[in-house]
């Protein structure tokens, strides 16, 4: 139940699990050309579209948006915690201008103050992260982007912890990027990433990218690995490819909207039981609450004594990474295969946990209430 890599599963394990399989090859031409067509779909976006698969992760999928941008552009960043300060520390390398509005922990960035800046100054881009990983908070993208969509030329929204487990679609978006490790459910080691016709359109020889994450360098790769062709650039992650297609092919089994409420289900299960043996979580508005990760405050406890703990127990969790909240929560990840009985487990063993180390909770309350919630679906109900 960590935030990633998260557990992954057989079948998508021994996909990766073959010997000699070329970059040029028809098998994995053939693997390839179906994960960029099923990302495009899992983003929601328009067939006029580009997918991208690179080397990496979502960090080198973030810096790849430099590939968009000119020298003295000006970037606005919408950050409600530690990844989405990430963007500021990777523009902030190049020649560009950026500015940041910050919301506090466990808070976001409203639309109507992004908004409000704006419309005082032109910018030529909008970094917004869809759930800020460091602390489970989702922002309203959505809502945002359709109020800010005729004051800028681009919006970049970072899904990492977002894709193929919350409602994702490009509508008003350029650029929607993940990384292989999170709620797609494969190893770590690809950066994923949709591109807008506008967005495409500012690929340049001008842009202050470099060249192994300039977007323009691989383009064409992709495109001919779509059509059928192999092609090359520089060596792509051959085996996390195999394993990232059979991941799409389990999330088509699913069901796209059936695989997002199953997450919507098992997080607001594990919120439940957080709540019902009385701690508190990171998030402090619940249409903020993410699909993929919460964020448990302790009162009494060292949190990194209750991760090394339930490790015992079978279960691993995640250190808080906010150095505003230093010392004081841990992060549940929910996301990929995850279902119903993992969600029990967490509650289970993290009561135990907490009581053996003398956290004051009511033991035995949170898995009554996660068990009547998911039992009834809605515990307000009962």
């Amino acid at each position: 139940m960590h935030v990633g890599p998260v557990t992954i599963d057989y079948d998508v394990l021994i996909e990766g699990m073959k010997g000699d399989v070329g970059f040029t090859s028809k098998e994995f031409v053939d693997a390839f050309q179906y994960s960029l067509k099923s990302l495009r779909k899992i983003m929601g976006a328009q067939e006029n579209s580009q997918p991208f698969i690179i080397p990496g992760g979502g960090t080198s999928a973030m810096e790849s948006v430099t590939s968009l941008l000119r020298k003295d552009d000006k970037i606005l960043v919408i950050s409600n915690g530690v990844f989405g300060d990430r963007w500021e520390k990777i523009l902030s390398r190049y020649p560009v201008h950026v500015k940041t509005i910050r919301a506090k922990p466990g808070d976001y960035v409203t639309p109507d103050d992004i908004e409000k800046e704006v419309s005082k100054e032109h910018y030529n881009m909008v970094t917004m992260t869809h759930v800020e990983t460091s602390t489970g908070i989702r922002e309203p993208i959505y809502e945002v982007s359709k109020k800010i969509r005729n004051y800028v030329d681009l919006i970049v929204v970072d899904g990492v912890s977002s894709v193929s487990a919350e409602e994702v679609k490009m509508d008003n978006i350029d650029v929607f990027l993940t990384a292989s490790q999170k709620a797609i459910g494969t190893p770590p080691g690809a950066g994923l990433l949709v591109l807008s016709e506008n967005a495409v359109s500012r690929l340049s020889d001008n842009s202050i990218a470099g060249y192994y994450l300039n977007l323009k360098n691989w383009i064409d790769v992709m495109k001919s690995m779509e059509e059928g062709r192999a092609a090359y650039f520089s060596t792509l992650p051959v085996h996390l490819i195999l394993m990232i297609t059979k991941a799409f092919k389990l999330i088509e089994k699913e069901g796209i909207e059936n695989r997002i409420r199953r997450h919507e289900k098992v997080a607001a299960a594990i919120r439940t039981g957080i709540e019902g043996m009385g701690l508190s979580i990171v998030a402090k508005h619940p249409e903020a609450y993410s699909n993929t990760v919460t964020g448990v405050i302790v009162n009494k406890v060292n949190p990194s004594e209750v991760l090394k703990e339930i490790v015992n127990e079978g279960i691993e969790l995640a250190p808080g990474v906010h150095p505003d909240l230093a010392g004081k929560y841990f992060r549940i990840g929910h996301m990929g295969w995850v279902n119903e009985n993992d969600a029990i487990s967490t509650i289970a063993a993290l009561e135990r946990v907490l009581s053996r180390l003398g956290e004051p909770i009511r033991l035995g309350e949170g898995v009554r209430s996660t068990q009547l919630y998911l039992s009834k679906g809605n515990i307000s109900n009962l």
